[in-house]
């Protein structure tokens, strides 16, 4: 099974825009050295062609703004890395303080986030390359040039693509996210019958998938808010956001569940057929996705919608049987219940059928509902001030002490390469460089990666040269595994490890007649830089996630609290659905997946650092839900006609409120004691509940507007009482000392 899905994923790999990225990598690269060769001038070909591997880790996804000045930047620091160690190398002593310097001084550039990181790694792999070989101080200076130009040919190359293939690159990350979206539903609806025992890793799962659809949501929002600014009348591009919003609201009512599930497994004990059309409901349109985010969008989409509508009319017509058969005063709430439901399917059934729509039959009338202004505030602006660099120069800062710990710990790897005469000492510290991450769950997990990708490239490798002894097949062999290595990267590091491996073998085999002693030292290299990274993210100041959490808990209660205050205050001043609370929306979501991906972290790290792992993953577990049933109190009220906001409603949301802002500052003393409102309000909102619910069961009385009224009202207490449940869970949790 593990096998089938790895080929499965190399498979997917094939249509995604990392492979295709690969390859751009890989012609950039080869064109120099092909160029120069029939020039006889072979050491710029190769010179440039490391330029391009120096600089082509920047060119990630984003703004082209972004992207032309992360690459240029990767150049100035490539070209200025590879003077400093050639003019250096040749003086031990005061290599090793120009090393120790320029180590840590780019390392710390990754406090800019992530796209700084790799502009970062492009230093510190200059660096590494630069002790390849000792030069003469004019060849070096000249060295360094044609880095830089191989850097410029290949920003030149990767502008020419984007011009080409920016629509194409848009359309993989929309397929990325109606895949993602989909798996979401999918795992969702499961939730609703999964055991109390399974509970656990379906929710972690869950996290898991929040936290990468957060990041393709950042891409695209950077993306496609960027060219609307640029090209507003551009019909692509509005075509496109359309897409995207419409994307948000399906994932937002997937989240949005009108009951939480332990309520619902109590309720439908006797009903679980109701339930599971429900699941085949959501599992239909989980499909549907699919095979949309499968299908080009520049074609008419051929998508059968007959099992769409068949489920969905399956589903209303067990509505229809459970309430001619019910019994009125023992399934009352569990038929309401279930109504609400399907009411919410409904919405997400009819988002889904527009976002068809959308897809087929574009014609660009459709109106955006978001202004050039207020998209612009969903993009998120990296902090560049010199102020952050200042402050995180601190023990505390997780980047600093990674920096710290990469600088002597390569330098350690420098020393014992230089001690014991290794041939390629570099690849020690190349091996240190790649694996070695602020936190020691990454860390591990790629030194495992790393290892276990090295081995098998090493024994793959072996195998090839046995049988194979051309170097035209080699060579061949060399290219195809440095698209492959490129490409899968960021999607699989173990398998790119083993290509890497591949073409690092392949091409000394071009240069080098034993092969098996490159292989060699190739892997005894890699097991001394993997073991030294290992160690020294475990014991070199190590940054241990418990120590951080809080602050993601924090972040991310606090923009639950800014998400509910817009949810009320668009019920107190229903309209136009507000940009701020699109906004709010955004930022809880992102909160949320953040805290998610620390605590993943945390849990992969040692038992002896998992301090309180439980009561943390109930705060989590306590956030994800409170958001949930915020999306699902706002959904309601933004798609339902509501009554006036009573100050009943307000009572119970300053209750929240302040449950909520005593857990982010950890202090109960200053909370208001606001019990004696809260009984007064729930009191109020069961009478109106009962009152409701009888003149429902009354069949002379006329029933227009009652069943709305029930059910908003139900809604209302039962999201109500669920937040105000949870607000106080996670306000008592904070207390423990973590």
């Amino acid at each position: 099974m593990n096998l089938y899905r790895q080929l499965q994923s190399f498979f997917t790999l094939l249509k995604t825009g990392e492979f295709s990225k690969g390859i751009r990598f890989a012609v950039a690269a080869i064109v120099p050295l092909l160029v120069t060769s029939q020039m006889g001038e072979i050491k710029i070909g190769i010179a440039m062609a490391v330029g391009v591997l120096l600089t082509s880790p920047s060119d990630v996804p984003g703004s082209l703004r972004r992207r032309v000045i992360g690459v240029s930047l990767s150049i100035a620091i490539a070209v200025a890395a590879t003077i400093l160690t050639g003019l250096s190398l040749a003086y031990p002593v005061f290599f090793i303080v120009v090393l120790v310097l320029q180590i840590f001084h780019y390392s710390m550039i990754s406090v800019f986030g992530f796209r700084a990181s790799l502009i970062a790694f492009s230093g510190l792999f200059a660096v590494v390359l630069s002790m390849t070989q000792v030069t003469a101080e004019g060849s070096i200076l000249l060295h360094a040039f044609w880095i830089g130009m191989g850097g410029v040919w290949y920003l030149l190359f990767s502008l020419f693509f984007h011009y080409l293939l920016q629509r194409r690159e848009t359309d993989q990350l929309l397929r990325d996210v109606f895949e993602l979206t989909a798996q979401y539903l999918e795992k969702r609806s499961h939730l609703m019958s999964v055991t109390d025992e399974k509970r656990e890793q379906a929710e972690k799962e869950l996290f898991a998938l929040q936290t990468s659809i957060n990041e393709k949501h950042e891409i695209i929002r950077e993306l496609v808010i960027t060219r609307r600014k640029n090209f507003g009348r551009s019909e692509m591009v509005r075509k496109r956001l359309l897409i995207f919003m419409e994307l948000v609201d399906i994932l937002e009512l997937g989240m949005a569940h009108p009951v939480n599930f332990s309520r619902m497994r109590a309720l439908f004990v006797s009903h679980e057929d109701k339930i599971q059309h429900i699941q085949e409901w959501s599992l239909v349109m989980a499909a549907h996705l699919r095979i949309l985010g499968q299908t080009p969008q520049n074609k008419f989409l051929n998508l059968e919608e007959g099992e769409l509508l068949i489920k969905r009319r399956q589903a209303w017509k067990a509505y229809k049987e459970f309430e001619a058969s019910a019994n009125k005063s023992t399934d009352a709430e569990a038929l309401l219940v279930y109504r609400n439901f399907l009411n919410f399917k409904e919405k997400q059934h009819q988002k889904l059928l527009s976002l068809m729509r959308l897809m087929k039959e574009w014609k660009g009338d459709e109106k955006l509902k978001l202004g050039r202004k207020d998209a612009a505030k969903f993009l998120t602006t990296p902090d560049y001030n010199f102020k952050t660099l200042q402050d995180n120069l601190d023990f505390k800062s997780p980047i600093f002490r990674h920096s710290l710990r990469l600088t002597v710990v390569m330098a350690l790897g420098y020393v014992i390469g230089e001690f014991f005469a290794v041939q390629n000492a570099y690849w020690i510290l190349l091996t240190t460089l790649v694996i070695m991450r602020p936190g020691y769950a990454l860390t591990q997990e790629r030194f495992k990666h790393r290892l276990y990708g090295t081995l098998i490239g090493g024994a793959v490798a072996i195998s090839l040269v046995f049988f194979i002894r051309n170097q035209t097949v080699y060579a061949i062999l060399a290219v195809i595994s440095l698209v492959l290595a490129h490409s899968m990267i960021q999607r699989n590091y173990k398998t790119a490890a083993a290509f890497i491996t591949l073409n690092v073998i392949f091409v000394y085999s071009l240069l080098k007649p034993n092969v098996l002693e490159v292989i060699e030292f190739r892997v005894l290299d890699t097991v001394v830089g993997a073991g030294l990274a290992f160690l020294g993210a475990k014991f070199l100041w190590p940054t241990w996630e418990y120590t951080l959490i809080q602050n993601f808990i924090r972040e991310s209660i606090k923009a639950n609290l800014s998400f509910l205050k817009e949810v009320e205050a668009f019920y107190n001043h229903k309209s136009a659905l507000p940009a701020s609370y699109r906004l709010a929306r955004k930022k809880a979501f992102l909160a949320m997946g953040d805290l998610n991906a620390a605590f993943q972290r945390m849990a992969q790290e040692p038992k002896t650092e998992k301090k309180h792992l439980e009561e943390i993953f109930r705060i989590v577990s306590l956030n994800q839900e409170f958001l949930s049933a915020t999306v699902s109190l706002g959904t309601f009220i933004r798609s339902h006609p509501t009554t006036k906001a009573s100050a009943h409603f307000a009572n119970y949301l300053s209750a929240i409120k302040a449950n909520l802002q005593a857990s982010v500052k950890n202090d109960e003393a200053q909370k208001e004691d606001l019990s004696e409102e809260i009984d007064r309000a729930a009191t109020f909102y069961e009478n109106l509940y009962q009152e409701l619910l009888d003149l429902e069961k009354d069949e002379s009385v006329e029933k227009e507007g009652v069943r709305e009224k029930l059910q908003e009202v139900h809604i209302l207490t039962d999201r109500l009482k669920w937040l105000l449940e949870m607000s106080e869970g996670l306000q008592k949790a904070r207390c423990v000392k973590t």
